[in-house]
């Protein structure tokens, strides 16, 4: 599997995990994850949560793919069983295919003898969000499920991403956060969208949301390592220099190369080219002073094309002045 697909599935399903086990039993309760490492050689389901059903445990193992993988069903079967035996309770099998693929296995699995007669019956789940009517995973009125709309039948649209947008900035209290959902919402859609205009405005309209973004934990934790990087490249600069103010200036030099740091993150994060990445990594060693950093900071949010980006970054003298 492509890793960007990966990532933001794994996200998606930590973020909400009550809303995933609700849409595929809706009769069952979720109780907590579970580690997902099997024993034995080492090998790690996508996701295992336990459930009640009735009144019942048991667990649900859900893995996503990309693309068709003809072991896959031999896979499952092979998670199913180690997990069966390590938590002693059954295990029902899910997976959930992200994008059209030409070939599907059965949702059957029979080991049998030469003369036919069944060793091994494995039953699971295929879910081909492709197939599924945009309107009908809409109307569960689970927000958890609201990323996975652009990847349905109808979803590749920006109706479909206008009304997420609605419906996850509206205000209420709700268990997860509906700033890190849009987040995902965009992270899918800028991998389902296919061309540059749909690409642009999708830049576009989720520029708008930058406040409401940087509140997730996900901005937070890239920028709090940012920071932390860059206080210790600081203090250590400080100290080896033997400065009797080595402390305070560590300090500001630690600022500043966390704002370096943020910068490129940003860049990465939200246009995702390698080339305007390495332009922000070279650019921002010249640039000082924390006041010039943090307008770029600003500026780079809200950006909306990688042309806008890149002259932010090529206009930049090198006391950090804009040349414009």
């Amino acid at each position: 599997m492509h890793k960007p697909w990966d990532r933001r599935m794994k996200r998606l399903f930590r973020k909400a995990p009550e809303d995933i086990v609700k849409w595929l039993f809706p009769d069952a309760e979720y109780q907590r994850v579970v580690s997902s490492e099997l024993e034995g050689e080492p090998i790690f389901a996508d996701h295992l949560f336990e459930v009640t059903l009735y009144g019942k445990r048991f667990l649900l193992h859900i893995e996503f793919q990309r693309n068709h993988d003809p072991g896959m069903a031999g896979r499952l079967w092979g998670y199913n069983v180690r997990a069966t035996l390590q938590y002693g309770c059954p295990v029902w099998s899910c997976v959930i295919y992200l994008k059209k693929v030409k070939t599907i296995e059965q949702a059957l699995l029979v080991k049998e003898l030469p003369n036919g007669q069944s060793v091994h019956r494995f039953d699971f789940s295929i879910i081909k969000l492709w197939e599924i009517p945009t309107e009908e995973l809409w109307e569960k009125g689970l927000p958890g499920l609201y990323p996975l709309l652009v990847l349905t039948r109808e979803g590749a649209r920006r109706e479909v991403i206008e009304g997420v947008i609605t419906a996850l900035t509206q205000p209420g209290n709700e268990q997860v956060s509906k700033a890190d959902l849009l987040m995902l919402t965009y992270g899918f859609a800028s991998l389902i969208f296919d061309n540059d205009e749909d690409q642009n405005w999708l830049i576009g309209r989720f520029a708008m949301l930058d406040d409401i973004l940087m509140e997730t934990r996900a901005f937070q934790e890239i920028s709090r390592k940012a920071e932390a990087r860059g206080e210790a490249r600081g203090e250590a600069r400080g100290e080896a220099r033997g400065e009797t103010r080595g402390e305070a200036k560590g300090e500001a030099r630690g600022l500043e190369e966390g704002l370096r740091a943020a910068i490129v993150s940003l860049v990465q994060a939200r246009f995702s080219s390698p080339e305007l990445t390495r332009l922000a990594t070279v650019q921002v060693e010249h640039i000082h002073g924390k006041s010039i950093l943090q307008d770029l900071v600003a500026k780079i949010g809200t950006a909306q094309r990688p042309e806008e980006a890149q002259n932010l970054l090529l206009n930049i003298s090198s006391n950090g002045n804009s040349q414009n």
